[in-house]
């Protein structure tokens, strides 16, 4: 059904970097899918930058996704990027699989019971983050 994509190489940023930064995500079972994820909370751009150090803790990201593109513009959607959390597991509701076309976003949005709503939870649960850049 859907997935977030990643790639790319790691430039550190901080949290206090008030433009936030891009997370890339990179999906198991889909490697060479990847995801640009605009992050503003600076909770989770030190939990993206703690994961892609050591491989360990919350890296699944979850929040509200819109149509359209955003940071990533191979993809027909974006997280909204002051609500992008990251978690360590999530339940089977969530996905797997990358989102490609507009077809898979308004699936997603009709089977979270979101139609015609702006926005839908998505929570890619084989994503985890490769890298995190300094936002433009």
């Amino acid at each position: 059904m859907l997935l977030a994509m990643a790639g790319g190489a790691c430039t550190e940023t901080t949290a206090d970097d008030a433009r936030g930064a891009v997370v890339v995500f990179a999906f198991d079972g889909h490697p060479q899918d990847t995801l640009r994820v605009e992050v503003t909370d600076p909770e989770t751009i030190l939990q993206a930058e703690a994961y892609v150090r050591t491989g360990q803790g919350a890296h699944i990201p979850i929040g509200p996704v819109v149509r359209g593109a955003g940071a990533d513009p191979r993809y027909p959607f974006h997280f909204v990027a002051d609500s992008v959390r990251l978690a360590e597991m999530t339940m089977e509701l969530c996905d797997g699989a990358p989102m490609r076309t507009a077809a898979q976003v308004d699936e997603l949005f009709e089977l979270t019971g979101r139609a015609g709503k702006e926005t839908a939870p998505y929570c890619p649960w084989s994503a985890r983050p490769i890298a995190v850049r300094a936002a433009e």
